[in-house]
């Protein structure tokens, strides 16, 4: 019996998430075991974070021509064989590179399956706060065995079973998307010819412009939350899958729930809440000295990436027509590169400076900064369409 297209993707969802979250904690702490000093693990993030942007904004204007899945398929294998090589590269340059030519086609694969996701719910008539959700959802459910079993994969087999079973689990995602087929209905091959700069405008910038901030400050917590409980704290590699599976744990319901909510008070007050959540999650991860309850303060990740991340998405499609989905979606995907780019940097260097739990206090302070311009730009008016694209 066949899945249906919105199961089959749940089911992507959960395998690419399962993957990445067994060794997601583990690449930071597999640089600096090869001599990297903090900023310079900063300053890996940054590149890779760079190129993924870049490289996931460019499939996504080749997918708004040539299809979806006909461009997102070649970027898992890639991705899956890349990542099985990382333990192997001693040579700091090269593991630097084989790294970020493995988080850029990462980065494509969830643009180029959130702009199909969404594709398909308009298809299937469903909404796309509380129908994003419930799809998503299967990537925060694979998180939490992935977090789990990473640490206890780390203590058996070491980081080069980690990273082989990332790319084992990587490349098998690719045959659950096998019987699905493109979806063609609005999508014109116009759309792939539109300028970044177009699609800035208006409502859809600002909601760019607030995320990369947020992202900037959640960046912290992406590139050096391992390292401040193994380091500062003393954590276990047990200690600091649970952190992650906490996080995974929090998304599922905050994404139905927030996606649902978003549905039917608007996208803007459930943003306003969600981001309401990063200085307290941050000053907690910085002023805590128990490695136990930085973990469970990880579970404030229900709002600052289940809620804020379904409900951005949704926003994001309400303004763009499908014409132009894969484009933007690549821009939404950058705007976590860009915010990777400044925060891995940023935070590596103060890290260096005021120590991993002052660096997080800092960071709770940088966070204030999107929730600012929320309120700031809160009169004005999010429209369906953006209206640079109903002048063109």
């Amino acid at each position: 019996m066949s899945l249906s297209p919105l199961s089959a993707l749940r089911a992507w969802y959960f395998l690419i998430f399962l993957s990445v979250a067994i060794s997601m904690p583990f690449f930071p702490i597999l640089l600096e075991s090869r001599g990297l000093s903090p900023s310079q693990v900063g300053l890996v993030f940054s590149v890779s974070s760079i190129v993924s942007g870049l490289y996931g904004y460019y499939m996504g204007r080749v997918s708004d021509a040539l299809g979806r899945l006909r461009v997102l398929q070649p970027n898992l294998l890639a991705g899956g064989v890349m990542v099985m090589l990382i333990p192997w590269s001693t040579d700091p340059l090269l593991l630097a590179s084989i790294y970020t030519v493995f988080m850029a086609c990462f980065s494509a694969s969830i643009t180029l399956a959130t702009a199909y996701t969404i594709d398909s719910l308009d298809r299937a008539g469903a909404s796309r706060g509380e129908g994003f959700g419930q799809i998503r959802i299967g990537g925060s459910i694979g998180w939490i065995p992935g977090s789990l079993s990473g640490g206890a994969i780390a203590s058996a087999m070491g980081l080069e079973g980690v990273f082989i079973m990332t790319g084992i689990i990587t490349l098998s995602s690719a045959i659950i998307l096998l019987p699905l087929r493109e979806c063609h209905g609005e999508r014109e091959s116009r759309g792939s010819g539109v300028r970044a700069r177009i699609l800035l405008r208006g409502p859809a910038g600002l909601l760019l412009l607030m995320l990369t901030l947020a992202f900037t400050a959640n960046s912290a917590l992406v590139s050096f939350l391992p390292l401040h409980m193994a380091n500062s704290l003393g954590a276990s590699p047990i200690e600091i899958s649970l952190a992650f599976a906490l996080m995974g744990l929090a998304e599922i319901p905050a994404m139905i729930y927030f996606g649902r909510l978003s549905d039917r008070v608007g996208r803007r007050p459930v943003l306003a809440i969600c981001l309401l959540a990063f200085p307290l999650r941050l000053g907690l991860t910085g002023a805590l000295n128990d490695s136990l309850a930085v973990a469970l303060t990880q579970s404030l990740n229900a709002l600052t990436f289940g809620g804020l991340y379904v409900v951005s998405i949704a926003y994001a499609s309400d303004l763009m027509p499908e014409a132009v989905r894969g484009a933007f979606m690549g821009l939404y995907g950058f705007t976590f590169s860009l915010g990777g780019v400044v925060g891995g940097y940023l935070w590596g260097s103060l890290a260096e400076i005021a120590g991993y739990a002052g660096m997080f206090l800092y960071s709770a302070l940088f966070s204030i900064l999107p929730l600012g311009l929320m309120f700031a730009t809160s009169r004005a008016r999010a429209r369906e369409v953006s209206p640079s694209l109903e002048a063109r």
